[in-house]
């Protein structure tokens, strides 16, 4: 019997419950928190930051003009 995608995931959140929720949570925060408290982990993330930042503004900057002009300083 093969299981598809969406099938999968409605038994997972019905198995689920939110202890179990907050307990997932809490895991992912704190693995977080050791790969973000090496300096490596930081500047990773830091490039990829700007890298999205300056596409970001470039399309902005060329496509949507209106939307930099609605910006209120």
């Amino acid at each position: 019997m093969k299981i598809t995608k969406a099938r999968l995931k409605q038994i997972i959140k019905e198995e689920l419950t939110k202890q179990d929720k907050s307990d997932v949570k809490k895991m992912v925060e704190k693995e977080l928190e050791k790969l973000l408290k090496k300096k490596n982990a930081k500047d990773q993330v830091g490039e990829i930051v700007k890298k999205i930042m300056k596409k970001l503004y470039k399309d902005l900057a060329l496509e949507h003009p209106y939307i930099i002009d609605r910006i209120k300083v």
